[in-house]
């Protein structure tokens, strides 16, 4: 099977057996996903963030990272650029929220067409919905790969670090590693971002990490009310 980027392994960690998000996790995942694809397309240049942290298109769509291009195309639309925040404001986050569903639809089609998801079918009153779910076998690669950097010494990828996050972030990290393990985890991330050797990534983490914190009060109060 084809290596997989960090939206992609993201996904596969986020959707259960029926190709949902756990519903009471749905805002923290939501958020961590779409962060995770705006950090993708970012390590692939398609996207630049200014010393102000503004986020704005820097190189022309070439189809490469197809199920990203919902993405791609709202922060294209743009008038000026925006912050990781102000992204996910236009992106109107939520699960029933078309712009949001189009890239969780183009991530988990483009996984079943590699074979790391299954594209399950639902008919109710009023439409097919089509959900793709995580093939049990390809989520145990992607957390066996965070096992071994983090807790055997592994070269450590910036990749991975990004997703050790994200899954931090989202409280998923508690559905695969034991309290134990998770505790060594974190700790080795943060000794990790506390190196010269990892500067940048850590800058980035910072920015992203308090965008996702923002967005996810701002979510989670919406919803309150």
């Amino acid at each position: 099977m084809q290596e997989l980027s960090l939206a992609q392994e993201f996904y596969l960690c986020s959707f259960n057996e029926k190709g949902n998000i756990p519903a009471l996790k749905s805002v923290e995942v939501s958020v961590c996903l779409l962060a995770g694809a705006i950090i993708e397309l970012v390590q692939e240049g398609y996207l630049s963030i200014s010393e102000n942290s503004q986020i704005s298109i820097s190189k022309q769509w070439d189809g490469q990272l197809p199920y990203l291009k919902p993405l791609y195309d709202k922060i294209a639309s743009f008038s000026k650029p925006k912050d990781i925040t102000g992204i996910m404001e236009a992106f109107e986050l939520g699960l029933s929220q078309k712009p949001f569903t189009e890239l969780m639809s183009a991530i988990g089609s483009n996984l079943a067409a590699s074979g790391h998801a299954l594209e399950l079918s639902k008919q109710s009153m009023r439409k097919e919905k089509i959900t793709y779910a995580p093939r049990p076998e390809a989520v145990t690669r992607v957390i066996e790969k965070v096992r071994a950097e983090f807790l055997e010494d592994g070269i450590m990828e910036e990749e991975t670090m990004h997703l050790a996050s994200l899954l931090d972030k989202s409280t998923l990290i508690g559905d695969y590693f034991s309290k134990v393990e998770t505790a060594a985890l974190k700790k080795r991330l943060k000794e990790v971002r506390a190196s010269e050797e990892y500067a940048f990534v850590n800058a980035f983490l910072e920015i992203t990490e308090s965008a996702v914190a923002v967005f996810i009060a701002v979510v989670a109060a919406t919803i309150a009310t």
